[in-house]
């Protein structure tokens, strides 16, 4: 056998030269970027591109001369598929990669980071001003942090009875608003008998705010003994929850990860941990040209198990709810925003949320989502579309609690 392949070697030398060549330049390529910053420039990544083209090209020729059928054929749909790579690289103007840190935080199995994934620090002030194109300034604001990581709602008072609770992204979290412009200081201000809660964060999903019920009890920071709990849904928080390759390499990859196993919703660690194979692949898919050329994401769309789980989130959320304050006023509300769904994808989903018992206020037509409702210069919601969306909130609930 060993003499059969020093034989083969012999009789095909300039080939394994080649190869030998380029299996060096492609390892030269690795240390040399990695001893550079976070950009791989695309000088470089074109140097990487050369190398596994050259060895992906000799392997098919060794394969075919040695009469390897199968490994040529598959050696050949791997050569297409990086030469369609290459090919792209040079349509999308050789652009650089960047390098990203996806690991976990040193933090004990307890942590918040841990547990929740994403957390304001206590008792501070965030100030975020963002530009515009010529740079105009779209906003400059203040958020407050209490020292129990949520955001303050300005004008509580300890006389009041009725509390409401909100959960659910930037969008309840007012992001790029003060902390007097938000939806729930506006219901606070519009219901005389209630003080708002903002448990809202920014950027976050389903997942997040089962995580923070499940993490720890809420109604120790509530005075109130009645009122409701409102997790202001957006579309995308679906994407977030099931973690999509866009989202998890975006900003996501600590966000907490949640699976069906036997019917039943069950924690599994963090998307980085918890889905392990599923989230690698993500991390070498996400910067390469055929994703970036086709704008791909993965899953490539969005099914009934998708539907199932995120209601399966929200319901444990729900009973969470319950369990610390002891009634089942919880509403999922889908706040109006820009249509990124399909009317089959939204009529499967209300099903689902109907199936399991789940209610919900649809806000979602109530205006139609444009320029005018939103920052100008950012796509979230001013102050004065909140103020509009929190007096037809009050109506609904109210609606809802006595039929």
């Amino acid at each position: 056998m060993l003499n059969k392949f020093k034989s083969f070697v012999k009789a095909n030398k300039r080939t394994f030269i080649v190869l030998v060549l380029a299996v060096i330049s492609l390892f030269c390529f690795n240390v040399t970027k990695n001893g550079i910053g976070s950009e791989i420039f695309g000088w470089l990544r074109l140097w990487k591109y050369a190398s596994l083209l050259v060895i992906l090209t000799t392997f098919y020729l060794l394969f075919l001369k040695g009469k390897r059928v199968i490994l040529a054929n598959l050696t050949l749909i791997a050569l297409l598929l990086f030469l369609v790579e290459t090919i792209l690289f040079f349509v999308l103007g050789m652009p650089s990669a960047f390098k990203k840190d996806f690991s976990i935080p040193d933090f004990p199995e307890n942590h918040m980071i841990r547990q929740v994934g994403a957390m304001y620090y206590p008792d501070s002030i965030y100030h975020e001003v963002k530009l515009g194109e010529n740079n105009d300034t779209v906003f400059d604001v203040h958020y407050s942090i209490d020292h129990m990581n949520k955001r303050i709602t300005p004008g509580f008072d300890s006389s009041k009875t009725n509390y409401a609770l909100f959960f659910g992204c930037s969008i309840g979290f007012g992001y790029g608003l003060e902390d007097d412009q938000t939806l729930p200081y506006h219901l606070q201000e519009q219901s005389p008998n209630t003080n708002s809660y903002n448990f809202c964060i920014s950027a976050t999903g389903t997942n997040h705010m089962l995580a923070e019920l499940q993490y720890r009890d809420l109604s120790k920071q509530v005075a109130e003994k009645d009122g409701c709990g409102y997790y202001i849904f957006f579309w995308d928080h679906i994407y977030r929850a099931i973690g999509t390759m866009h989202r998890y390499t975006e900003w996501l990859h600590l966000g907490p990860y949640y699976e069906m196993k036997d019917k039943k919703l069950v924690r599994n660690k963090l998307f980085k941990d918890g889905r392990s194979f599923i989230s690698s692949c993500y991390e070498r898919l996400y910067q390469t040209n055929i994703v970036k050329y086709f704008k791909a994401d993965l899953p490539l769309k969005l099914n009934e198990t998708h539907f199932d789980l995120v209601s399966e989130m929200v319901l444990e959320s729900k009973k969470a709810y319950e369990k610390q304050f002891g009634n089942d006023q919880f509403y999922l509300v889908f706040y109006p925003n820009y249509v990124v769904y399909t009317p089959e994808e939204m009529r499967i989903f209300k099903s689902v949320l109907t199936k399991k018992k789940i209610k919900f206020i649809d806000l979602s037509k109530v205006i139609v989502y444009q320029g005018k409702y939103t920052l100008g210069g950012d796509s979230h919601p001013n102050a004065e579309t909140n103020k509009l969306i929190a007096k037809i909130l009050l109506q609904r609930t109210k609606k809802q609690r006595f039929n």
